[in-house]
């Protein structure tokens, strides 16, 4: 957001709220909105892959062992928050332009 306030020239002293200035600068999404979108496109990448490539196999791999504490937010857990809140179905993996057009990505796929 910082970077937008230089970009727009506004102060945090000028007291002017994120909506008004991503409203003034005509930016609709956060950057979270386009690094989750991604993250959602490269997964799928990956679920399409044949199961012996190494992406695959070290998506699924889960660590032996245990930490003491609460066990740390893994990539993979804010990935199925993702998912669950855009309502996607593993299922939908497989077709690549289905999945791509409900994770966000317009563009045409040929």
């Amino acid at each position: 957001m910082d970077a937008l306030r230089q970009s727009a020239r506004i102060s945090k002293l000028d007291r002017k709220t994120n909506e008004h200035i991503r409203g003034k600068m005509d930016v609709q999404d956060m950057v979270w909105d386009d690094i989750t979108r991604k993250q959602l496109i490269w997964y799928g990448h990956v679920e399409r892959m044949d199961p012996m490539r190494l992406p695959k196999i070290l998506i699924h791999w889960k660590p032996e062992g245990r930490k003491r504490g609460r066990p740390q937010r893994t990539w993979k857990d804010a990935l199925y928050t993702a998912i669950n809140e855009r309502d996607l179905r593993m299922g939908e993996l497989n077709n690549r332009r289905q999945w791509n057009m409900k994770v966000g990505r317009r563009r045409q796929m040929f």
